[in-house]
């Protein structure tokens, strides 16, 4: 029988799965991304607000892109500071019953909510730089988590926490155990992609046609969350090679093969490139002025 302090572990090694999304790659894409369509005088301003950016730990980071910073919010997950916010990182948006915005996201807890608090401090010339700082990161951070579908919605097993797959036969995780279909939509399927495409910097610098930016800048948070979801529900679980329903769970673990990630590759590509482009707006909207 497990002890108490191994059921702790394993307890904090599955809640730190649900904060993720994308990994340091995608977050990385989304904010390089983004840095192609800032305005000059957004530019002169996220580099004044990054000329004393810290670590984690309180340490001058030396940081000084979009994409260097982009995932400072999954790197204070560990702290006690950082543990009272994962739910930050996601809208738990049910795919099975009545999404009610006060239920899932209560008290304001949650990405959509707090991405709109970010900006207005990031907006608030009267803050401190300190917390300008913070919030330009979690502006940077929570765009791209809002584009990963599993952190907009939520079949009854925590956006995909718990349904067990293998991807290409493999089914490791590490420190996370074994891999289960958010771990897999947020890292594996993504680092795939970057090897197929040649590597991060071909996808970032990839052309973006003025008709594709001009159709994804549009919108707002409660919008694009939404589109999250649908990509949720219309895709990553339909085109799983098993049969399941909001009334029964998917049980034992999924094969997830080139099939699906022929089809989801392709996805996850246009989200990253979508948050990329949209948090270039927020950001140009709300610094640029």
């Amino acid at each position: 029988m497990l002890n108490s302090r191994v059921l702790c572990g394993l307890l904090a090694l599955s809640l730190a799965q649900s904060v993720f999304a994308w990994g340091p790659e995608g977050h990385r894409m989304v904010g390089d991304i983004a840095d192609r369509f800032l305005a000059t005088e957004t530019r002169a301003r996220i580099a004044k607000l990054l000329e004393a950016d810290r670590l984690a730990d309180g340490q001058l980071s030396g940081r000084r892109t979009l994409g260097e910073v982009a995932n400072w919010a999954d790197e204070i997950k560990d702290t006690e500071w950082g543990k009272r916010r994962a739910s930050w990182h996601y809208d738990d948006v049910p795919l099975c019953e009545a999404a009610e915005y006060s239920r899932y996201c209560r008290s304001g807890r949650c990405a959509s909510a707090q991405l709109a608090r970010q900006v207005e401090i990031l907006d608030n010339e009267r803050a401190r730089p300190g917390q300008r700082n913070e919030a330009l990161k979690w502006v940077v951070h929570l765009v791209a988590d809002l584009h990963q579908p599993l952190h907009a919605a939520n079949r009854g097993d925590r956006g995909g926490n718990r349904v067990q797959v293998s991807f290409f036969g493999e089914r490791d995780n590490p420190p996370y155990g074994t891999l289960n279909l958010h771990a897999v939509w947020d890292v594996a399927m993504v680092r795939r992609l970057i090897a197929d495409r040649g590597g991060e910097r071909a996808i970032v610098s990839a052309p973006i046609a003025d008709r594709n930016r001009d159709a994804w800048e549009k919108g707002s948070i409660p919008e694009w969350t939404a589109e999250s979801h649908r990509i949720a529900r219309d895709t990553v679980y339909p085109l799983l090679p098993v049969t399941g329903s909001c009334s029964s769970k998917i049980v034992g673990v999924v094969a997830i093969d080139q099939a699906y990630y022929a089809k989801a590759a392709s996805l996850i590509e246009i989200q990253i490139k979508k948050a990329g482009v949209r948090l270039a707006r927020v950001l140009n909207e709300t610094l640029g002025r």
